[in-house]
């Protein structure tokens, strides 16, 4: 028979806290019949953190008949007590000094919904103070905000925040197995302490583990912490009874915006106090210190359930034209070229943009705000030379090492995505007979990376989408520089046909002269996505999707004059876009920053897409501003709000712009702080 059971009725033997004559300081007061400063004590404990079995200790360590329990949400109970003073009947309370009255579950009512009106229920706390005796409300954080403000100026004297299990509560419920229980509490106390805020969480943990004895130990321990969180929401609806039942709209809204601020981005909830979201108290000093990594009293944001159900903000850098091995810009202005010169600009941090930004991303990971992912929109090198590519894979193996983790990307999910760009192809192969050929050095040089396949001919066989399932999102993969290096006039194929003719046949081994020979070509880089590829994009529900590609899809706020300079089959694309719900569209190529929201009319439901090209990362012919792109991706459960930001190289420093906040396909953009609120 298991010996941990986090829905047990209440045992004294079991009870951790209060069991067996133990009575905490932090309820010694109010336990032993002292009178509060307003109407009555209030407990504040999210729901699933033992109010019941707080309830019942309480009463069995006082006097027999010293204590009544009631329960507002059941006319039996009410009636049973004799207590309707607190639903707005007339009687009198039955009860005088020295008895403690207990409220159990309040059940009260918020505006407009069925219940206690808080008034009422102050009025009749108010009666049973006159009679002498002592009132205690246990009460989640949304009946305490309902609450309170009817007890009177006093009552922040009587709220009561019960703490975080200490040290001793900890070891007796390990106790029960101490063959591992005991090494297992410690490693939740050092690692992940959340654990620990109550007892019905490190009870469920422990059952877990008695459960499955495989987990307990090594790798098996991530496994065991999602199976844990798993079963407290799916067997014991914990998010709907703790976050939205027990919570009130403040209280959400103010996590979320916490998750934002975090995330680097400014997000004014309404106002609520510190203390509100720190609803345990301190653990006592009597079970050993509290670790230092646990936030004074423990916060509503640490609870490990919670912390699933609302993830931090996923971080997703967009880089774009990075052209290593062409013309970068400066970081600084270098004119002296003497040695005096340079060692000056050196001193005064003397780089490529390509420099800085890597300068940048090392910043950001000192203050826990690095991406989780990255996603590069082509023109990685600006020739497809090895020495380039060799740049570029050592620059994106050097910024992979600073990503950050994240609760929901599993060990093999990929965290570095490449999307080819014009430059990027061989152009010295574009006539070739095959015409994936131009492609090849690109896929070998960048092997490992996910990238759309464009050396692979049959477009079913690509990699299109890469999923990250866990945080409810996929990239789709778009080769827009398909056909990149196409020569502008037939002329030129027939130039090159005579030449092969003259001196390939002949044996001549003038592979050399024909690459320069076709270099010199004039040439045209028309951005297309394969049909092929587009009929491939189907909507996944439930599912963020995000497009890359190389060649805008629409015209950017910028004039050039030149054929091709986007995607010649933009309008299929957007079409099938939509049709699979793809709710962002990352490009590059024209160097400039550019955001949109388009909907196509009458094709089928409405849907939204934001379109968003990145400035120019490294390359100096911008008529802007380097920068890159910034997608925060918050998922809540099944659910997803997406921002959109631009950073610049601004006088050295990187400047984030205004965020763009929405969800998925929705029409307006929103300030994240309505974003916040309950939808």
């Amino acid at each position: 028979m298991s010996v941990f059971r986090p829905s047990q009725s209440y045992r004294a033997d079991l009870d951790v806290r209060l069991g067996n004559g133990r009575m905490p300081s932090w309820i010694r007061a109010t336990a032993e019949g002292a009178a509060p400063n307003s109407a009555a004590w209030v407990a504040v404990m999210p729901r699933r953190a033992g109010k019941t079995w707080l309830a019942q200790g309480i009463a069995a360590a006082r006097p027999p008949g010293g204590t009544v329990r009631v329960d507002l949400r059941s006319p039996a109970s009410v009636r049973t007590t004799r207590l309707g003073c607190l639903t707005g009947a007339k009687a009198a309370p039955p009860a005088g000094p020295g008895q403690l009255v207990v409220v159990d579950e309040p059940a009260l009512a918020r505006p407009g919904g069925p219940g206690v009106d808080p008034a009422v229920l102050a009025a009749g706390l108010h009666r049973i103070r006159d009679t002498g005796a002592t009132a205690l409300v246990l009460a989640t954080p949304a009946e305490s905000a309902l609450l309170v403000p009817h007890l009177g100026p006093d009552v922040p004297k009587d709220l009561l925040r019960p703490p975080v299990l200490d040290a001793d509560e900890c070891a007796r419920m390990a106790a029960r197995a101490p063959q591992w229980a005991p090494a297992l509490v410690e490693r939740l106390r050092a690692a992940d302490p959340g654990w620990l805020h109550t007892t019905f969480l490190l009870e469920l943990l422990l059952h877990t583990a008695e459960e499955h004895p495989e987990l307990r130990t090594g790798e098996g321990y991530a496994a065991l912490l999602r199976a844990a969180a798993e079963e407290a929401d799916d067997r014991h609806e914990y998010i709907r009874q703790w976050f939205r039942g027990g919570l009130a709209e403040t209280h959400r809204a103010a996590l979320r915006a916490a998750r934002w601020r975090a995330a680097g981005l400014p997000a004014a909830a309404r106002p609520v106090q510190d203390s509100t979201l720190h609803v345990y108290g301190a653990a006592s000093g009597t079970g050993g210190p509290v670790p230092g990594h646990l936030r004074p009293g423990g916060s509503l944001a640490d609870d490990p359930v919670l912390g699933r159900h609302l993830p931090e903000v996923l971080r997703v850098h967009h880089i774009s034209d990075l052209h290593h091995g062409g013309r970068l810009s400066d970081t600084v202005d270098a004119r002296d070229l003497t040695g005096a010169g340079q060692a000056i600009a050196a001193l005064a941090g003397a780089g490529t943009a390509l420099d800085s930004y890597l300068d940048h991303v090392r910043r950001l990971a000192d203050r826990g705000r690095a991406p989780h992912l990255l996603v590069v929109t082509g023109d990685l090198v600006d020739r497809p030379l090895d020495g380039h590519g060799e740049c570029a894979r050592a620059w994106l193996a050097e910024l992979a090492a600073l990503l950050a983790p994240h609760r929901d990307l599993r060990d093999d999910d990929p965290r570095v995505l490449l999307v080819g760009g014009n430059h990027d192809v061989s152009w010295d192969l574009a006539l070739d007979e095959s015409p994936q050929a131009r492609h090849r050095w690109f896929a070998a040089a960048f092997d490992g990376l996910p990238h759309p396949d464009l050396h692979l001919a049959d477009p079913g066989q690509r990699r299109l989408y890469v999923d990250y399932p866990d945080v409810g999102l996929r990239f789709a993969l778009l080769g827009s520089a398909e056909s990149g290096g196409e020569a502008a006039h037939d002329a030129d194929r027939e130039r090159l046909r005579a030449f092969q003719e003259r001196y390939v046949a002949a044996n001549a081994g003038a592979g050399a002269d024909i690459a320069a020979l076709v270099r010199d070509f004039e040439r045209h880089d028309p951005g297309v996505v394969a049909r092929g590829v587009l009929d491939r994009l189907a909507p996944q529900p439930g599912v963020v999707t995000v497009a890359a590609l190389h060649h805008p899809l629409s015209p950017v706020p910028a004039v050039e004059v030149a054929p091709y300079s986007g995607v010649v089959n933009a309008g299929q694309a957007k079409r099938a876009l939509a049709a699979a719900r793809t709710s962002v569209v990352l490009h590059g190529h024209t160097h400039l920053g550019f955001a949109a929201a388009e909907r196509l009319l009458d094709a089928g439901p409405p849907w939204t897409m934001r379109i968003a090209g990145a400035p120019a990362l490294a390359s100096r012919e911008t008529e802007e501003r380097n920068g890159y792109n910034e997608l925060f991706v918050a998922r809540e459960g099944g659910d997803h709000t997406l921002a959109l930001r631009t950073v610049r190289l601004d006088g050295g420093q990187w400047t984030p712009g205004p965020a763009h906040a929405f969800r998925p396909g929705a029409a307006e953009e929103h300030d994240l702080a309505a974003l916040c609120a309950d939808a």
